[in-house]
């Protein structure tokens, strides 16, 4: 297991220059995820062999120990942030702590806009995808399935704060406890609403598949709304049905560690969100 810092480089280079100078197969080397690439980020990764640190100034090789496992993708427990943001108004140190209790009490769990590519178009792109035959291009289809996955899943969670519902059960939601991980159905708003206002649960969403476990009464109908409505054929969904399985993903996110401090006219933000979270969409709500 090989702790590495790395700066303005994706993980997936990071893995081809280690693989370079380990001499190992790139395939080989194990991730949880991927860090962004326009930033200084430091991550696990899991080698074959005794790392040898790469004759590149942007990566650094922080720590070494011995395990038995290989690190794979979903091996991820939160993300820890450190952002600074330049530019902030004088008066931001008032403005700021009533932002970030109610970013405390819970934000839009969407995905980010870098999930869906560099201009935007991503989730498009993947529908057609979907639909061209390919050899030996399994990972391109799952990928492309994954992304029409997360759009569908925003425009739920679009649907929901649209409707002034994202702090809010409906009868029929699936509900996630936080101490356990634990899912249930709502079939007492008022007993639900009290523990959701509390903090102890939240709503979750369709990642829609064959294994997603469904919503039923009123917040299955806004799910069956929302597939009805997306832009796909039926034999889209057979497609969508093989490469992506399907599951929940909750619809609001709670960061912890949360502080910031004001330097010389920059905000400076610590926080940790839960893997799957995406950073940038707690700063689009922090900033409006």
């Amino acid at each position: 297991m090989v702790q590495v810092r790395k700066r303005l480089m994706s993980t997936p280079e990071l893995c081809r220059v280690l693989a370079r100078s380990s001499d190992c197969a790139q395939r080989d080397i194990g991730a949880a995820g991927r860090k962004d690439t326009r930033a200084i980020t430091s991550q696990w990764l899991s080698l074959p062999v005794e790392p040898v640190p790469p004759d590149d100034d942007r990566v650094e090789i922080l720590s070494v120990q011995r395990h038995n496992h290989k690190l794979r993708r979903g091996h991820l427990r939160a993300n820890r942030f450190q952002i600074r943001i330049a530019g902030i108004r004088e008066d931001a140190e008032t403005l700021l702590p009533p932002l970030m209790a109610r970013i405390a009490s819970g934000i839009p769990n969407y995905y980010g806009v870098q999930r869906f590519g560099r201009d935007g178009l991503g989730a498009d792109r993947s529908v057609d995808a979907l639909r061209v035959r390919r050899r030996n291009r399994r990972n391109d289809h799952r990928f492309a399935a994954s992304i029409v996955q997360a759009a569908l899943f925003n425009r739920w969670l679009g649907q929901r704060i649209q409707d002034d519902a994202l702090h809010r059960v409906f009868l029929g939601d699936i509900l996630k406890k936080r101490e356990t991980g634990g899912l249930f159905t709502s079939d007492d708003v008022e007993t639900d609403q009290a523990r959701m206002d509390a903090l102890e649960l939240d709503v979750t969403g369709p990642i829609y598949g064959p294994k997603m476990r469904s919503a039923e009464d009123i917040a299955g109908v806004r799910e069956e709304e929302i597939r009805r409505g997306a832009p796909l054929e039926e034999s889209d969904w057979s497609i969508l049905a093989r490469l992506g399985k399907g599951s929940r993903r909750v619809a609001r996110i709670a960061p912890d560690d949360l502080s910031f401090t004001i330097d010389d006219g920059c905000l400076h933000l610590n926080f940790t969100l839960p893997s799957g979270s995406y950073a940038t969409v707690l700063i689009k709500e922090l900033t409006h």
